[in-house]
């Protein structure tokens, strides 16, 4: 049944991005993702990212961000709290500096398909402070698939392709400087990953963003740190 609904947002977003003017341009983030384990099931897990409108050019935006991450004992369940800083720039020559300070608190699951299959879910909640607008809310949710290629399951030294979907449904429409929609975008993700150990896993691969005007390539690099 998740399978069905991950194949059915990724078809919905193909049919939506008909209507949206597609930007040529390809862009580049590069992120850098981490969790730190603490005693009794506690750890401190976030992220740095950098990203631009353009491979190597045209900067898009910083950010850094750290969360307190909780799992309940006996449960595939791991809720996270935490905050992010963020600084950007829009598309072009234009130059004009936007911050933003947010919360969120995420929910992840899992799901069990097969031996094969890593199926995760996240619900993430945000509270969004931007520089000049109004305090709004966002709801986002993503389904995360990763296949191993050569193993049966993702192991030490496991190629493996990984799929991921991501949907955010803005909470209000007004910001203060003017109105959004409800749906603020949707990322589609396809590449390949590597787990080299327990500590570290990499990935790559091609996301398409859509947004209600825009429909935009990103190659995205990611490194995930055990630390």
């Amino acid at each position: 049944m998740n399978l069905k609904f991950l194949f059915l947002v990724l078809i919905l977003s193909g049919v939506y991005c008909q209507s949206q003017t597609k930007i040529r341009e390809t862009g580049l983030w590069s992120q850098y993702l981490y969790k730190t384990p603490l005693a009794n099931r506690w750890a401190i897990a976030g992220d740095f990212q950098y990203r631009t409108y353009k491979i190597g050019a045209d900067f898009q935006q910083f950010i850094a961000r750290a969360a307190v991450s909780y799992q309940p004992a006996n449960t595939a369940i791991d809720v996270h709290a935490g905050y992010g800083y963020f600084t950007g720039q829009p598309f072009g020559a234009a130059d004009d500096t936007t911050t933003e300070h947010r919360l969120h608190q995420d929910l992840w699951f899992e799901s069990k398909v097969n031996s094969r299959l890593e199926l995760k879910h996240r619900i993430r909640i945000e509270e969004r402070f931007v520089k000049g607008q109004d305090f709004r809310t966002r709801f986002r949710y993503t389904l995360f698939l990763n296949v191993p290629l050569h193993r049966k399951t993702i192991t030490d030294q496991t190629l493996y392709a990984a799929l991921w979907n991501e949907l955010f449904i803005n909470g209000q429409t007004n910001t203060g400087k003017g109105t959004v929609e409800y749906f603020d975008r949707n990322w589609a993700f396809a590449g390949l990953g590597y787990q080299w150990n327990a500590s570290f896993k990499f990935q790559v691969g091609y996301m398409r963003e859509i947004t209600p005007s825009t429909s935009k390539g990103q190659l995205v690099i990611s490194v995930f740190h055990q630390l």
